[in-house]
């Protein structure tokens, strides 16, 4: 079989984002109740204006604005803004969709709510990971409350290696492991067996330097926030209703910061 490498865009962002996502049992249910879970706790309401920020292929986007909210989604893949934007006309969803690091997130005060899901927070250094929560907070109107939803650090799951089968071959997922030193989450290593062109894919230079992400406590997140300028933080323990308090056994840490 020959072997290919690609990159970050296009091993993550269509391979594992995309199709090995969709391809998950149940996850347009799950993917309802967070976002049930995401408008009743950012107190949105028919009209008001979400933005998504590492939106992905828009799962999330879409279901936010066949729920009545005006939505952007933000992303740094042109392969994910692609699907996205596939995803929503299919299903006749208007969602503005934007290309762009969210380190350089340049909204100012437009936004009732603002998302980050899937755990798509802690990808960069310290520094720019602040960035991140600063362009989000620039993004808030007045009394504006952004959501994160985070891995908790103190109850990270057993990933296990794993194949899943998707359309023209079968993707490997190795385990996830925590660099205790550094409190970083090293990103998994993949390949991808493609049947259908004969071929074995993976991940180059790009693509594996990418995926490792930083986990904060929630001290350590409640600190960065009110450094931002938030003035109000509440936590919880699940991504879905009802809310649950936020303990170092729960199933996630969701932090919901206001202006």
């Amino acid at each position: 079989m020959e072997r290919v490498e690609l990159g970050w865009d296009e091993f993550w962002g269509n391979l594992f984002r995309v199709r090995h996502r969709r391809s998950i049992p149940g996850i347009q249910h799950y993917d309802d109740l967070v976002a049930d879970f995401c408008i009743e706790v950012l107190h949105l309401k028919e009209g008001n204006e979400i933005l998504d920020i590492a939106c992905g292929a828009g799962d999330h986007s879409v279901l936010f604005a066949k729920k009545g909210l005006k939505v952007a989604g933000f992303d740094i893949s042109s392969s994910l803004i692609k699907s996205a934007e596939e995803h929503a006309e299919v299903e006749g969803a208007s969602v503005e969709f934007f290309k762009g690091d969210m380190r350089e997130i340049n909204f100012e005060q437009r936004f009732h709510g603002a998302v980050i899901l899937s755990h798509s927070f802690g990808f960069f250094n310290h520094e720019e990971n602040v960035l991140v929560l600063q362009g989000s907070y620039n993004a808030l109107c007045e009394s504006g409350t952004l959501l994160l939803d985070l891995m908790n650090p103190y109850n990270i799951p057993r990933f296990q290696k794993t194949w899943t089968a998707l359309k023209g071959g079968f993707l490997l997922s190795e385990p996830h492991f925590l660099e205790a030193a550094s409190g970083v989450l090293k990103g998994r290593p993949a390949m991808y067996i493609d049947i259908e062109n004969d071929r074995v894919v993976l991940m180059n230079q790009d693509a594996l330097s990418n995926n490792d992400t930083r986990m904060y406590t929630a001290l350590d997140i409640r600190k960065l926030l009110e450094e931002v300028g938030f003035a109000k933080i509440e936590l919880y323990g699940e991504n879905k209703l009802p809310r649950r308090p936020y303990a170092a056994s729960s199933e996630r840490m969701v932090v919901v910061a206001t202006k």
